[in-house]
């Protein structure tokens, strides 16, 4: 409890500031204004990105501002009590138990299963008729596994699956992370889990330490008789952009909950060592505990915004610096900066709102810079029971190369509109 003179001291400041707004609130009002005027033109500038999802190829003339404006991915929910405690990301990852993160974590994974499991069954198909008889399976590649919270409930539900599903197909995840100790905690963890059938499952997942940024390096570990899928769950800032260009590297799917936008604007700390993303140098001493954050910056080849589609729409909203890079740049980092925060009881209502509108036009220019530069088709869905209201990372990028299975496939997923 606060005692009381504290607590009229607390009224007279509030009182005070109230009458003489200070400096700080000036401030904030001000770059709430400008978040503001930024969002609103884009959202009414007409300039729109390349057809993402159903939401506009119904004919919507602006990006819409309500929450629903993204559709919500339908999947069943996985019966987590019948599988061994270290399958499930809650027990298995030390997650408190009941508690919104630990039902959000679960209901994440679960989208991944989904979508992971229906390109899987149809590529299948596929491989009687189209893709040649030399591909002999698939490596999933989850890319910022951490600790493996997605990778090991995903490689054993995956081997759950019957074997007709996949017609024998072989599976192989790579859990890539720049952080060893949490990879050394994912191979302790793979190592309890109970076999399936007389088979481990858990097995099949091969780690690699290694900086994301480093995709050439990364690409020599995966056989060429491999498909490819990509996989991130809320690998921090640029790690996410990194994930995406590994699948570009092979014309491969990706499946992508990114998370941190702010921290993609920071600097690398090994950024004066490196020349381009495939020369990124870390010693064995840098695999710590904090190699994540320091690995989250992007690197020079990496600008932001990352299309066209959002640097005309910046460009739009003030004629006088339309020929300014870094007046883009800026405009970008401010709502880069707006996407990141963090969203609890105390958060205004603007705020709120403002948010939700910044991170879904981050994620829309990632999956526009994709579509534009690497002729991939895109989607951008919710996760179930993630109200952006409430929380602010529950989004879920997914693309193919246009033309292939995997985009068939991400057109017929099951998805709620909330209209």
């Amino acid at each position: 409890m606060i005692p009381l003179p504290t607590f009229l001291g607390l009224l007279l400041v509030t009182s005070e500031e109230s009458n003489n707004p200070s400096r700080w609130r000036r401030r904030t009002a001000k770059r709430r204004e400008r978040t503001e005027q930024i969002l609103t033109g884009i959202e009414t500038s007409g300039v729109l990105p390349p057809p993402l999802y159903d939401a506009y190829r119904r004919g919507n003339k602006h990006l819409s501002r309500s929450c629903d404006g993204i559709p919500t991915l339908l999947n069943s929910p996985i019966d987590w009590d019948k599988l061994d405690g270290t399958i499930d990301p809650i027990r298995g990852g030390k997650i408190r138990p009941d508690t919104p993160r630990g039902a959000r974590k679960r209901a994440q994974v679960e989208a991944f299963a989904y979508v992971v499991s229906e390109l899987l069954k149809n590529s299948s198909k596929d491989r009687h008729s189209t893709v040649s008889s030399a591909i002999k399976g698939t490596t999933i590649i989850d890319a910022g596994s951490g600790a493996g919270n997605l990778a090991i409930p995903l490689a054993y539900l995956l081997d759950m699956e019957t074997s007709e599903d996949f017609d024998n197909h072989e599976i192989d995840m790579l859990a890539i992370d720049v952080n060893e100790i949490a990879l050394q905690r994912l191979a302790e963890r793979a190592a309890s889990i109970p076999t399936i059938g007389g088979n481990s499952a858990i097995a099949k997942i091969r780690t690699l330490g290694a900086d994301l940024a480093n995709a050439d390096i990364i690409m020599k570990d995966i056989p060429s008789d491999q498909d490819v899928i990509v996989v991130s769950l809320h690998a921090c800032g640029a790690a996410s952009d990194y994930a995406m260009n590994l699948a570009y590297k092979r014309d491969a799917p990706f499946v992508i909950c990114p998370c941190c936008t702010a921290k993609s604007l920071t600097k690398r700390d090994d950024s004066k060592n490196s020349n381009s993303h495939n020369t990124v140098k870390a010693s064995s001493e840098d695999y710590g505990m904090n190699t994540s954050f320091k690995r989250s910056g992007a690197t020079d080849d990496i600008t932001y915004p990352r299309s066209k589609w959002l640097n005309n729409a910046i460009m739009s909203l003030d004629a006088t610096n339309n020929s300014s890079k870094s007046h883009r740049k800026n405009e970008y980092a401010l709502l880069a900066k707006v996407a990141d925060v963090g969203l609890g009881p105390q958060t205004p209502t603007q705020q709120r709102e403002h948010q939700r509108r910044s991170k879904k036009i981050i994620e829309l220019d990632r999956l526009a810079s994709s579509s534009e530069n690497h002729g991939y088709e895109t989607d951008l869905f919710r996760i179930q029971h993630h109200d952006p209201r409430e929380y602010g990372k529950g989004e879920l990028l997914l693309g193919a190369k246009k033309g292939s299975v995997a985009a068939d496939v991400f057109s017929s997923l099951h998805v709620k509109y909330t209209e």
